[in-house]
């Protein structure tokens, strides 16, 4: 018995040791290629632009902390763009919760189908999906021509590079994303439980609300939680569909090293953008966990 133990002791050490070895080069990968830069940005933004050259100070300083927490003007574009991002996710949920019901519940033989048209967009480059919006906003645009063609406005409706065409590009875009995880939580539950419900009097709708939604709650919220994380830091949607008064963390951020050249001040920028987005990440879980925990009492006292 002893012997079987070392050997079963010894084996486990090796397929520790043999885990470790397979995971070595995709873990120095990640090293090289994406920890080392954020720390290297991390540590580019405690020091201070030298006016006039495109060099930084040698001594730390807190200065570009201090400005993007205390300019308005900074402070303004972060509040729009986490107050977007936010606004985004509540209606994408919104709509992918009833568009994964309809796949859920469509018949085998056209699910596939139905799924590959609603995440069709993924395989098309944001770039061609935001021209796609400017095709349909623009002053010449689809939109702006059949409002005139039917006698609706005398001149084009400023739709384009606004807030709003921004916040439309990016629902098109993240879409996807809500309906793909709403959809795999779904597939875990058993019809069977929504046709008990109504054979006990509960209506269809009460039935979804009640048994479905709680028990999608877990595709819920990865899907605004990858939704939230991806309208934090989108760039190509806002710079392509915005203008210069929509502007969003990424593109201010951008701006700073391309055409300011502030690199402290924009990977001060950066760090903080991370840190609001981590926050809000965690602010989603804990909303979620006490939905789940409101809907899972009220059932209890349902049922009670």
């Amino acid at each position: 018995m002893t012997g079987a133990r070392g050997m079963e002791t010894i084996g486990m050490k090796t397929g520790r040791g043999s885990t470790f070895l397979l995971l070595a080069p995709a873990g120095l990968i990640v090293l090289l290629l994406m920890v080392l830069p954020l720390l290297r940005l991390f540590e580019l933004s405690f020091h201070e632009v030298v006016p006039g050259r495109m060099s930084v100070q040698p001594a730390l300083s807190l200065g570009s902390y201090i400005k993007a927490l205390t300019d308005v003007y900074y402070l303004g574009i972060l509040l729009r763009t986490f107050l977007m991002s936010a606004g985004v996710t509540v209606v994408v949920a919104l709509l992918g919760f009833p568009l994964s019901y309809f796949l859920w519940c469509a018949p085998k033989r056209w699910k596939t189908l139905l799924t590959l048209l609603v995440v069709a967009p993924l395989m098309i480059s944001l770039v061609v999906r935001a021209y796609g919006w400017m095709v349909l906003l623009g002053d010449s645009g689809i939109v702006n021509s059949s409002l005139e063609a039917l006698g609706f406005i005398d001149m084009p409706l400023p739709m384009m590079y606004s807030l709003g065409a921004v916040f439309l590009g990016l629902v098109h875009v993240q879409l996807p994303f809500m309906v793909l995880s709403l959809l795999t939580a779904m597939e875990r539950v058993d019809p069977v439980l929504l046709n008990a419900a109504e054979t006990l009097s509960a209506s269809r709708p009460r039935a979804i609300f009640e048994i479905l939604l709680p028990l999608s709650m877990p595709g819920l919220l990865a899907g605004s939680t990858l939704v939230f994380a991806l309208c934090m830091t989108a760039f190509v949607t806002p710079q392509l569909l915005g203008g210069s008064g929509s502007q969003v963390m990424p593109t201010l951020i951008y701006g700073q090293f391309t055409t300011a050249f502030n690199w402290p001040l924009g990977a001060a920028l950066a760090a903080i953008l991370s840190v609001i987005s981590l926050v809000g990440v965690a602010a989603l879980a804990w909303l979620f966990r006490l939905a789940g925990s409101l809907m899972f009492h009220r059932a209890s006292g349902g049922a009670g």
